[in-house]
């Protein structure tokens, strides 16, 4: 794997998997994980045969403002 801190596609679709695999993330926890493009990134892990869907929700970020309609990904096992 490179390095963590790599904005590398191949290193953003590797944290996103990991991710994933742990929990359901929204759009604005994978940024925070160095994930600038996750809709390219999860496009590119569905072509490679992951299952990943995706849901609209509402949430409240770390500084109290509203985003409405981001994207939840779920790795379907």
């Amino acid at each position: 794997m490179r390095n963590q801190k790599s904005s590398a596609s191949e290193s953003q679709r590797q944290r996103i998997i990991k991710a994933l695999m742990i929990r359901p993330h929204n759009s604005h926890e994978l940024r925070k994980l160095g994930c600038y493009q996750a809709p390219s990134r999860v496009l590119e892990l569905r072509r490679l045969g992951f299952n990943i869907t995706t849901e609209r929700v509402s949430i409240w970020d770390d500084e109290g403002f509203p985003h409405d309609g981001i994207a939840l990904y779920t790795l379907k096992r």
